[in-house]
């Protein structure tokens, strides 16, 4: 079915490119982060992670990121600041070799556990300006113990708290989400701490784990939704002590780097590699790369080539290994367009763009395209004034029109985007007077015409086929709310919900005030002029569209049109005045699932 969608996706772009000009395309890639990890070195730590598995997340963190698109800084802590590296680039094998020989030695252990000192540390020195990447993050590894004595600043656990305090809300003016990772070996975690650190800095629920294991599929999860990479899980097996073949699809172009993470609990005898050919492929730093450790080793492969590539791991008898998976993505955009007369004021453009593979194959996988949403930029390139215009997606292809206001000369480009992603098609001039892209007249408009209805009403079958089945999937979210009331936040709350396709689901905004507060207060912390059944909507494709109104001042998102929308773990903040006369503010953050 997949292949019958592709054929006519490239049917429609030969037809449309008959009376249009195809632009050329701007790959966009997956795995950009700017990350800090922030390690708890305390002495309290000797009992909730003997392993130093704290450690091997640097390690396997640096082992997942792309080449070229990461930056990783860590800090150690104890009563005080033990060790810092500010976030170093990712560009080569080597760089990211010494990342992890430098973590390597950290195993000392001292002092009590001043939690607030290192947050607000760690937030100041990821919040300065050299670093802009897309995805900036803190991964707080500790027990969440905060116990500040004995130290030579007289400080005490109330000056750690406030700084927390403080830390919270700077990191939150950054939008800098704090991950925190619970290393409950002794199973005495401080849960409650960790949680507030990672609610109140929306980055959801607090992770736990007292393994290597666990640790491997929590960096996964964090990886994964900072950089819009993919991921599952491949295999679990026992090892009988011979050879285990995982076999997995490479499905199309788009991949750049694939990552499979092994782990295991005993010895490795060995991994090798088998291209879709069946030939064993070389750990040559260009082919694929293979890091071992103790408790994982990861395979790196770049470019793959389609087909069904293999891994056969050998472990010791019954070892425990878990295989995982982790794609970088590249994408294309090819931007088609037509005009109904000469270039010049009052002239209709017709837009068309297709997400393709690095080698011009248009994506079919509907769950990949679905999830962006689709704009063209015009600019008069006298003035430099651009409008955005909304692209609506109709059987892979995100198409729209546009007239131009006056006879200027004016550029355009397409963008398909997400909360991780951004991927544009080139620029193209438009030239007041010219011709070329005019739609045909006469037999050849109606040879296309009639073509295009016919292509229409196969991909239509096609479709609806398949929206047969997509009847039984659901998308589900959580919306994560923050309301800050003249300076004082609210204790986050939680509204969770599910849709099936096809339909919308919908949440007015009097039902997510009523989580947040009682009776009429609720009524009272609306904004001023705002009807309390103004809605807030989960669309088609699992995204949440909140409606720009006039009374609410808007930070955060992405914004389209009359609508605010939001991805998975994005978030935007609304400010307002309250019918209480109140200095407001509200915090939404989404996770689709």
């Amino acid at each position: 079915m997949k292949k019958i969608i592709s054929i006519l996706l490239s049917v429609v772009i030969i037809a449309l490119g008959l009376f249009g000009v195809t632009a050329g395309a701007v790959g966009a890639t997956t795995g950009e982060a700017d990350v800090v990890f922030l390690v708890d070195s305390s002495m309290s730590m000797a009992k909730s992670d003997p392993e130093f598995i704290r450690l091997e997340a640097i390690k396997l963190f640096s082992d997942l990121c792309s080449l070229g698109n990461t930056k990783i800084g860590f800090v150690l802590f104890g009563s005080d600041i033990n060790y810092t590296q500010v976030p170093m680039p990712i560009n080569t094998e080597e760089d990211r070799a010494k990342v992890k020989e430098a973590v390597s030695g950290f195993t000392e252990m001292h002092g009590a556990t001043d939690t607030g000192k290192a947050i607000k540390y760690a937030v100041e020195m990821l919040a300065a300006d050299e670093f802009s990447g897309k995805g900036k993050l803190i991964i707080f590894l500790s027990d969440g113990k905060t116990n500040v004595t004995g130290n030579k600043e007289g400080r005490t656990t109330e000056d750690s708290m406030k700084d927390l305090d403080d830390a919270i809300l700077a990191a939150q003016n950054a939008e800098i989400p704090i991950y925190t990772i619970g290393l409950n070996a002794n199973g005495d975690v401080d849960e409650d701490e960790l949680g507030r650190i990672s609610y109140y800095t929306y980055a959801d629920e607090p992770y736990m784990t007292d393994s290597a294991d666990g640790l491997s599929e929590i960096l996964s999860n964090i990886y994964v939704r900072h950089t819009g990479a993919q991921t599952a899980e491949l295999e679990s097996f026992v090892s009988d002590g011979e050879a285990h073949d995982v076999i997995f699809p490479i499905a199309d172009t788009t991949i750049v780097e694939a990552n499979f993470v092994v782990m295991h609990n005993g010895g490795v005898a060995d991994i090798k590699l088998y291209d879709e050919t069946g030939a064993e492929a070389p750990y040559d730093g260009k082919v694929a790369a293979i890091s071992r450790n103790e408790n994982y080793s990861l395979v790196k492969i770049y470019y793959p080539h389609k087909g069904d590539w293999r891994l056969s791991v050998k472990c010791d008898k019954d070892t425990r290994v878990n295989v995982n998976y982790i794609l970088t993505m590249d994408y294309t955009l090819s931007l088609t367009y037509s005009t109904d007369k000469a270039i010049g004021e009052g002239t209709r453009i017709k837009f068309s763009a297709v997400l393709n593979s690095l080698d011009g194959e248009p994506i079919s996988d509907e769950s990949i395209f679905s999830r962006l949403t689709g704009k063209i930029t015009v600019k008069n390139a006298d003035t430099d004034q651009a409008e955005e215009v909304a692209l609506k997606l109709e059987e892979g292809v995100f198409g729209g029109e546009y007239h131009l206001p006056t006879g200027s000369p004016y550029t355009i480009q397409a963008s398909l985007f997400n909360d991780n992603i951004d991927i544009r098609s080139d620029i193209f001039r438009l030239e007041p007077g010219n011709e070329d892209f005019k739609e045909p007249e006469g037999p050849l408009k109606i040879i296309l015409i009639c073509a295009g209805a016919v292509i229409a009403l196969i991909i239509i079958i096609v479709v609806t086929v398949n929206s047969i089945k997509k009847n039984h999937r659901m998308w589900s979210g959580k919306i994560v709310l923050t309301v800050t009331i003249d300076g004082m936040p609210t204790e986050p709350a939680h509204y969770e919900f599910a849709k099936k396709i096809p339909g919308k689901r919908v949440v007015t905004l009097a039902a997510v005030m009523k989580d947040l507060f009682a009776g009429t207060d609720a009524e009272n912390a609306l904004p001023h002029g705002i009807a309390a059944a103004e809605k807030i909507t989960m669309n088609e494709t699992g995204d949440l569209r909140v409606l720009k109104l006039g009374q609410l001042e808007y930070n955060g998102g992405v914004t389209l049109g009359k609508n605010i929308i939001l991805s998975n773990a994005y978030r935007v903040t609304l400010r307002y005045t309250s019918k209480s006369g109140d200095s407001s503010s509200v915090v939404i953050q989404y996770f689709r699932t």
